[in-house]
């Protein structure tokens, strides 16, 4: 039976008494979703677990399993008095990003990604990224600067210095839409070649604190066309990039056990942060199941598997379900 109230206006406290009561089902009890072809599921705070969201009505489960912990930015002991290359520090931190505000508007660099100038809804892409030069790194063909009047194309010019973290410094315009900037860095502390500037956590122009705590999401959705998406990312895409090292991964996009229904035509895709695609040698494909290659280096942002499954049987149930083995996994459900 459903049992309607209807209200007029309640005092304050009735009014959060009422709210507390509307949002009874979707704090206990089973998993809950509105939307019938969507289930996600919030990762917080464990370091390995193997976690499934599933659509009964498709008869559709997707599991993400890993192993992750210590952050990405590690400090490393390096001996004093080396030679650094640059292109062995670009392949290192390839897929981080760093970002620092310079006046009105924050930038952030993805190594071997792009550059982009935000603020609020407002972005401009100023670069992307294709070569090292001496000891820059060049970024070109950004948006065009001012059309029709000033057609030229962005560019970036970014330069390393030693700090203890991650960041952004010395952001200027020496010309228009000729940009350059310091991506602050421990990989080049080593090299006494290199500038050494003090970064500010937290700060503007500085990296935010690493607590190496990074929240995930694992969904799976069920498209217009038919076709099951398994997806689990990161939370931090739009901050400041990963700070999780996984030490193993799978995804893996499942029909139902009976044998009558099964994913068809599979797509697989892994992508570090600044959405720089893993290569072919960081991973490992198998039916509808994408993991961690032999090369591959801890870096995970975004991982996907899709594929069509069968539609004969059942209906089934219309809602979604979610289920968490190993560590007790800390989540939420939410559409």
């Amino acid at each position: 039976p459903i049992v309607i109230i209807a209200m007029v206006e309640p005092p304050g406290s009735m009014k959060s008494m009422l709210r507390l009561l509307l949002l009874l089902p979707v704090m206990v009890g089973r998993a809950h979703t509105v939307d019938p072809k969507v289930a996600s599921f919030l990762i917080t705070g464990e370091s390995r677990d193997t976690i499934s969201v599933s659509l009964p009505k498709r008869r559709a489960k997707c599991t993400f399993d890993y192993v992750a912990g210590q952050p990405v930015h590690e400090k490393k002991q390096v001996k004093e008095g080396s030679q650094i290359k640059v292109e062995d520090v670009v392949h290192r931190l390839s897929g981080q990003c760093a970002s620092g505000q310079s006046g009105y508007w924050t930038y952030e660099v993805c190594i071997e990604g792009t550059i982009r100038q935000y603020h609020g809804a407002d972005s401009y892409m100023l670069g992307r990224f294709n070569r090292v030069e001496g000891k820059t790194l060049k970024f070109d063909n950004g948006l065009p600067c001012d059309p029709p009047s000033n057609p030229m194309l962005r560019k970036v010019d970014v330069s390393l210095a030693c700090s203890d973290n991650m960041g952004l410094q010395l952001i200027s315009e020496p010309s228009t839409c000729v940009y350059t900037m310091t991506l602050l860095t421990p990989e080049v502390c080593a090299d006494s070649s290199f500038p050494k500037l003090m970064s500010s956590p937290g700060g503007a122009g500085g990296p935010k604190p690493d607590d190496g705590h990074e929240d995930w999401v694992l969904q799976v959705r069920e498209m217009e066309s038919g076709e099951v998406v398994c997806t689990a990312f990161s939370t931090e895409q739009k901050l400041a990039g990963s700070r999780l090292s996984f030490s193993s991964f799978s995804l893996n996009l499942q029909a139902d056990e009976d044998g009558e229904r099964k994913v068809a035509n599979p797509t697989m895709k892994a992508r570090a942060m600044g959405r720089v695609p893993l290569s072919s040698s960081e991973v490992s494909t198998a039916r509808s199941m994408i993991s961690h290659g032999k090369d591959f280096n801890g870096k995970l942002g975004y991982v996907e598997v899709a594929g069509m499954i069968s539609t004969s049987g059942g209906d089934g149930a219309t809602e979604a379900a979610a289920s968490s083995t190993g560590s007790a996994a800390r989540g939420g459900w939410f559409t």
